[in-house]
């Protein structure tokens, strides 16, 4: 309808045929009427084809002018933006040309190309073509984009801003759609290193403008082409083979170079940005790329303090200065926030959670420092529900029952590695209640419970406030909170007969109910987990063998809410 209206249905005909005044007046009337479209439901393949055909026919070496060609390129990234038709219009013949029209031939790396725009229009081409057409993908991943790209940004000081933008976006694509060319940046072109250099220049060059007291402060333009970078390292160490959690780096350059990456890393998290939605943007980019890292370069986040300076001792902790820790901290505040206050997607949250995990179970001094924010001795706390308040453990906490079952998991794996995986300590902090599912889930609740003990050291790390002291025999297990309801004894003055006699009416109340199918009865295992008991003796077996079970102490003399293990019921 809109090429009707406007009289350019019928020129699609005579493309072949237009001058070439004529061809730049109808390619520019088409890019004016649909510079804001990204469908075009009344353009059919044929005339899409005869278009495209045309302006690469057109924009030989010599045939337009510089601003002749801007146009034609801007035309063809309009119809880059729709799928639908793509690899029907993008033979080689298309993309050949572009390839050259950005400085990107393999065998011509072009530094300083001539015609800036038409560099960058043709590369803006490029991008939407990477990413929407997997043709696409193929016939770059082999003529040799990303050799070019990583060539140029070696001379990245030479390159205008747009080109270095982009050129990274491309590399990014390519990255992520190819582990070859993954392998190649990475090993053959030294990717990596350039990279780094990369994002010390760019820090450095704000660092000359910034006061001698104050944080380096970035631009947009500066963080949207750190942030293409950022993605790009990622890529280049998601399949490392040496880079597992579990295991020691093997290769000692590849460790030189993933701990150079993580100290660079905290540089980049203490930087400023214009507004803070451009600085977390930043931040999580970084969070996002330091889950790669393995647990022996996370050291490389905390540096000495300098008491020469006056360090701020909310960043301090046992001699490291824990500033870039803090921020991570921050930074998971914002997300659970955001999260609970528009229902967010997990996406934004798992990665802060698994950095925390990671990081906590690998180093010490990070586990402590992020132990004394998250959950310090329980002071008036205790008066309220753990899931009441807007700390950051009120907050994990509330995530423990989230439906979201990866982000229940996270979220309680963290506190629980944040209590040194002691189950007696966790539910200290958030309440049987709260984490009763995650353990039964895990199988957590039997006395083989503390699995991983070895992991940590066994002295503690805080002592009951004189809050908690006072009030413990009266705080509820299972809610973690303060009962400020006195009960009385309901079988105070009964005799032991009277006792015997109550328990037995009860017992066979049980039976009769198990019998009928209402409840069954179940014990915790050897493996946590539920195992069903058949019949009341039983039951009464397992009640008088735990009451003679003498389990070790806790880890912590500020954790003593271990209990004789009690057989529960379920209700089918």
């Amino acid at each position: 309808i809109i090429l009707k209206l406007f009289g350019m249905d019928d020129d699609f005909n005579k493309l072949a045929t237009m001058s070439e005044s004529e061809f730049l007046d109808f390619v520019e009337k088409f890019y004016e009427k649909n510079c804001n479209s990204f469908t075009f439901p009344g353009l059919d393949l044929d005339k899409k084809q005869k278009l495209v055909t045309e302006i690469f026919t057109r924009i030989r070496p010599g045939s337009f002018n510089s601003n002749s060609i801007n146009i034609c390129l801007k035309t063809l990234k309009l119809l880059t933006r729709e799928r639908e038709g793509l690899d029907a219009i993008t033979g080689s013949s298309v993309l050949e040309p572009l390839q050259k029209l950005a400085g990107l031939e393999c065998s011509k790396v072009d530094v300083g190309p001539i015609g800036l725009e038409n560099v960058i229009e043709a590369e803006k081409c490029m991008s939407n073509l990477i990413y929407m057409s997997p043709c696409v993908q193929k016939f770059y991943s082999v003529s040799g984009v990303a050799d070019a790209i990583t060539q140029r940004i070696k001379e990245t000081i030479k390159l205008h801003s747009d080109i270095q933008f982009y050129d990274m976006r491309i590399l990014f694509l390519l990255t992520a759609l190819n582990p070859d060319i993954r392998q190649r940046v990475r090993e053959k072109f030294h990717g990596l290193s350039y990279l780094f250099e990369i994002i010390n220049q760019i820090m450095r060059n704000r660092e000359t403008i910034a006061s001698a007291d104050a944080n380096i402060t970035l631009s947009n333009a500066d963080i949207d082409y750190l942030i293409e970078i950022l993605k790009t390292l990622f890529n280049l160490t998601v399949d490392l083979p040496n880079i597992t959690h579990s295991y020691a780096l093997q290769e000692e350059e590849e460790e030189a170079h993933l701990m150079r990456l993580v100290s660079i890393l905290r540089e980049l998290l203490l930087c400023m940005g214009p507004n803070s939605e451009k600085q977390f943007e930043l931040q999580n980019h970084i969070i996002n790329l330091l889950t790669n890292m393995p647990k022996t370069c996370f050291e490389e986040l905390l540096t000495p303090v300098n008491n020469d300076e006056n360090e701020d001792s909310d960043y301090e902790y046992e001699g490291k200065n824990m500033e870039a820790i803090n921020i991570v901290l921050q930074f998971l505040d914002y997300r659970i926030t955001k999260y609970e206050e528009s229902n967010g997607t997990q996406d934004a949250l798992l990665p802060v959670l698994q950095l925390l995990i990671i990081m906590c179970q690998s180093n010490r001094n990070i586990r402590k420092f992020c132990r004394r924010h998250i959950l310090p001795p329980l002071r008036e706390e205790i008066m309220y529900l753990p899931t009441e308040g807007q700390k950051l453990r009120n907050k994990l906490t509330r995530m423990m029952t989230n439906p979201n079952s990866e982000l229940k998991t996270f979220s309680a794996k963290l506190l629980f590695v944040l209590c040194k995986e002691n189950v007696d300590r966790l539910i200290k902090y958030t309440g049987y209640g709260n984490a009763a599912g995650w353990l039964y889930d895990f199988g957590l609740v039997g006395p083989s419970h503390n699995t991983n003990k070895d992991l940590y050291s066994s002295e503690s790390e805080d002592s009951d406030t004189e809050i908690y002291k006072r009030l413990r025999d009266q705080i509820n297990p299972v809610t973690g909170k303060h009962d400020s309801v006195k009960r009385d004894d309901p079988m105070a003055g009964w005799s032991d007969a009277s006792k015997e006699a109550e328990a037995q009416r009860l017992a066979e109340i049980m039976q009769r109910v198990m019998d009928l199918g209402v409840i069954q009865p179940a014990t915790i295992g050897p493996d946590g987990k539920p195992v069903v008991i058949d019949n009341m003796q039983q039951f009464r077996e397992l009640v008088e063998s735990s009451k003679k079970t003498e389990l070790p102490p806790s880890e912590s003399s500020d954790d003593e809410l271990s209990e004789n293990e009690k057989a529960s019921t379920t209700t089918k």
